[in-house]
């Protein structure tokens, strides 16, 4: 199912931020030595890195404050699987369609939709772009993220903890030709 989301700032700032980093020699993409999360400071309450450990598990290095706000709780050091764990319904993007953005390399886009305890529905839309642990293999991924409600009447605000969903599903994913295509 393809994303239907509108363009976001944030992510076109992402894209050129990662389009302007260097490759290392050999290299496909860049370097995760060479970004900076100060390159994308008007951004940093929604940005996010996670280091790939293998067969599609991920494990957050950083998290924007957004982030610890909605699950309540610091996620440095988590597993992106534990916490999807924590939720009504699996959002995580299959391990195999991880595998191929960093095989390929690739961007991925995806969009999941949750619905708190008060009845409100939110979509979250996220973009994750490959970088290269020092020996120059894909290994990270830098995410960034917007959650908005749905309807756009919702104000876009939570309490800590907010995380406390009633439904929360993957609706879509899509690769992102970084310059090296898409997978098939």
């Amino acid at each position: 199912m393809r994303v239907q989301s509108a363009p976001y700032k944030l992510f076109e700032d992402m894209q050129k931020v990662w389009r302007d980093l260097p490759c290392p020699p050999g290299g496909k993409i860049p370097a995760k030595k060479s970004f900076s999360p100060v390159m994308l400071s008007a951004h940093l309450q929604n940005l996010g890195l996670a280091e790939h450990l293998c067969g599609g598990e991920l494990s957050i290095r950083l998290a924007g404050t957004n982030s610890r706000e909605f699950w309540g709780r610091e996620l440095t050091g988590t597993s992106l699987q534990d916490l999807a764990a924590d939720l009504p319904e699996n959002v995580m993007v299959p391990a195999l369609i991880l595998e191929a953005v960093f095989k390929h390399p690739c961007g991925l886009r995806s969009l999941r939709e949750a619905e708190d305890k008060q009845g409100n529905t939110w979509q979250a839309d996220m973009l994750s772009l490959p970088f290269a642990d020092e020996d120059g293999e894909p290994k990270y991924l830098l995410y960034g993220y917007r959650v908005s409600p749905k309807d756009g009447e919702i104000p876009y605000s939570w309490e800590p903890g907010f995380a406390d969903l009633n439904t929360a599903r993957l609706m879509g994913a899509e690769f992102v030709d970084i310059g090296h295509g898409k997978p098939d």
